[in-house]
């Protein structure tokens, strides 16, 4: 009986060994994705309306964006605005466009001004998941 006891025990303790969780040295691939940059901004700023950041996973835009903020002038520095897009899906991104709405506009018609845009298309993939586009 003894021996049996022992054999057990030691069964057991093989077992809590063996399955004891060890540090490994392989990376963890990104769940996600981000497109950031800079965007120049020339002339005057608006008095009124509102200036909006998006990206657009077709050009011209067809539905909602990826991704947008709205601006203001605070968050300029020397006309420079910095942007980030984060927690994005693995896929083409088509523009990031600034544009100008006029206070009280209309969804359903266009009256916006294009102030600047990148048209150029945009890998997000899970081995280049960090984009950086700078220049527009």
């Amino acid at each position: 009986m003894k021996t049996l006891t022992k054999i057990l025990i030691s069964s057991f303790l093989l077992l809590i060994v063996a399955c004891e969780d060890k540090e490994t040295s392989e990376e963890s691939l990104p769940e996600f994705g981000s497109i950031s940059g800079n965007a120049t901004f020339n002339g005057t700023w608006p008095d009124s309306g509102e200036v909006l950041i998006t990206l657009d996973t077709s050009y011209p835009p067809q539905g909602p964006p990826a991704g947008f903020a709205y601006i203001t002038n605070s968050e300029l520095d020397n006309n420079i605005y910095n942007y980030n897009f984060t927690n994005l899906s693995f896929r083409d991104y088509s523009a990031i466009t600034l544009t100008y709405w006029p206070e009280g506009y209309v969804t359903a018609g266009i009256n916006y001004n294009l102030i600047g845009s990148h048209i150029e298309m945009i890998s997000v993939t899970q081995d280049d998941p960090d984009k950086i586009i700078f220049g527009f």
